[in-house]
């Protein structure tokens, strides 16, 4: 069932301003099945739910959409899987276009110009924005979400820590240690001058 829909006919040359709630059921429906089997994206807990806010006007058969995104999200962080916070506040751009009454057959391969890919196209009289809305959600996730920029991770225990761990050994005289042996040969070795 699609939530986010606009109404072509509804749409004049001033244009229209709509405003949809992104409710809980909403953004858990459009998450669920993201493809990112290593986190789970939804909405924060403590959160209002989000909104999408647009105005739409038309130019012949195409329509413009442009508009905000709110949402405040929550998905695991990439370091230690607290929840890590993902605030959404994107803007939201796109021409449609009519595909026209008579829809030919798309071949196995379709050719697209660049043109093409900077469109959508609608068939009908309504304009579905829940898919193109649920992809500007996905975007704003970062690919490693942290909780805090400082974040740590997860502490690793003793019995799997392994002899020591290089991150936390001092430089040397601003050295790493594992190059302090080649300071030995500083002097010894000749330079062109």
């Amino acid at each position: 069932m699609a939530d986010l829909v606009l109404n072509v006919q509804d749409i004049g040359e001033a244009g229209k301003s709509y405003d949809f709630p992104l409710t809980r059921e909403w953004l858990a429906s459009a998450l669920s099945d993201t493809g990112l089997s290593h986190t789970e994206v939804s909405l924060a807990p403590d959160a209002d739910e989000g909104h999408l806010s647009l105005h739409a006007h038309k130019q012949g058969d195409d329509v413009i959409v442009t508009g905000k995104l709110r949402a405040a999200l929550v998905t695991p962080c990439a370091r230690c899987l607290e929840p890590a916070p993902v605030p959404v506040d994107a803007e939201v751009v796109n021409l449609f276009t009519a595909r026209g009454a008579a829809l030919r057959p798309e071949p196995d391969e379709l050719d697209l110009t660049p043109e093409d890919l900077d469109r959508e196209f609608y068939a009908g009289d309504r304009i579905v924005l829940d898919d193109i809305v649920r992809e500007y959600l996905l975007l704003e996730v970062p690919i490693q979400p942290v909780c805090q920029p400082g974040c740590e991770g997860i502490p690793v225990p003793a019995a799997v820590a392994g002899p020591k761990d290089l991150r936390a050994e001092a430089k040397v005289d601003g050295v790493d240690p594992r190059l302090a042996p080649l300071l030995s040969l500083v002097g010894k070795v000749p330079t062109e001058e």
